[in-house]
């Protein structure tokens, strides 16, 4: 975080880090002078352009002068069409793929559902086909001998993943948590030692939050199963490093690809610590179907018992109305 200062000018500078400046200059459409308006309207047209025009090239293919440009910038809040061009490059950085036309899908559900299911399946494929099995090996042994089982995700498609994550191994007779705050990661981090173990679950493999709880865990003895991209800090960081690198679809409207692979990859893993633990995680699991029968009695749906029981009642009264 950044120090505060005293100053207008230094808190201005601070501020215009977070700028959205395509979203500044779609708000002020309708206030923009007529001359500025055309500059705004080449901008919205084409922001890789205007990110590396000149000012003599953004006002001529805008036909406008060069004061009008300026103007322009100014009218935005920035100092300068280099300020401007600064904003906008930190837009394009993260949202390329949001400022493009979306491309328009066909109003048929049948090509709708074929086109969004193959994204799916052409992640989980390549996931397979680039998985390391001897590193799924020791993240199974790992998870299976652990005294204590934490899982950490940030962002929504880790967030996800995580939770996904926890459904299945607390299931499996091992004490699991799930954190998604990266304080709580934190404090979780710190309470760790020998024997038990973290999942840190990041696509980029940057985010520093995670980083700074995976060697917090290290510190005191835990091991990190890493599920996230090669050649990243989290990969070089673990323990363990699962890896799976599955490319996003430009289309912004299809689900990630990323997180449906993890979640494909994170159920091999937990299929195999099921089995590794063997008759143990047989007898949780079948408390826990004995107890979600008289769910479906609650939800109107008869549990198999019941729905057994009611046809040998019904049997019984006919053979009764007979004799």
């Amino acid at each position: 975080m950044l120090p505060l200062r005293k100053g207008k000018a230094s808190r201005k500078a601070q501020m215009s880090t977070v700028i959205d400046i395509i979203s500044r200059l779609r708000a002020m459409d309708g206030q923009f002078r007529p001359a500025e308006a055309e500059v705004a309207r080449i901008v919205l047209e084409d922001p890789f352009f205007a990110g590396r025009a000149s000012i003599a090239e953004l006002a001529e293919r805008a036909g406008v002068s060069q004061p009008s440009v300026t103007r322009f910038c100014r009218a935005l809040g920035c100092d300068s069409l280099r300020d401007f061009k600064f904003k906008l490059a930190q837009n394009l950085a993260v949202g390329t793929n949001y400022l493009k036309q979306p491309e328009r899908l066909d109003d048929d559900v049948a090509h709708l559902a074929q086109r969004v299911t193959g994204c799916i399946l052409d992640g989980i494929a390549l996931a397979r086909d680039q998985l390391d099995h001897q590193a799924v090996r020791q993240a199974i042994e790992i998870i299976a001998e652990a005294r204590r089982l934490d899982i950490y995700g940030v962002g929504g498609a880790s967030h996800g993943v995580g939770m996904d994550a926890y459904f299945r191994f607390f299931r499996l007779d091992i004490p699991t948590a799930f954190y998604g705050d990266s304080h709580l990661q934190r404090m979780s981090a710190s309470t760790l030692g020998q024997g038990d173990a973290v999942v840190a679950i990041c696509n980029s493999g940057f985010i520093r939050e995670i980083l700074e709880s995976a060697e917090i865990a290290q510190q005191y003895g835990a091991k990190v199963i890493a599920v996230t991209k090669p050649e990243t800090p989290l990969a070089r960081l673990a323990d363990v490093a699962v890896l799976v690198n599955v490319p996003e679809d430009p289309d912004i409207f299809k689900p990630t690809a990323s997180r449906i692979a993890q979640i494909a990859i994170m159920d091999v893993i937990a299929t195999g610590v099921a089995v590794k633990r063997g008759a143990l995680v047989h007898e949780k699991l079948r408390r826990i179907r004995h107890n979600l029968i008289p769910v479906h009695a609650i939800s109107g749906t008869p549990a198999p018992r019941a729905r057994e029981s009611e046809t040998n009642t019904k049997s019984n009264r006919r053979k009764r109305t007979r004799s």
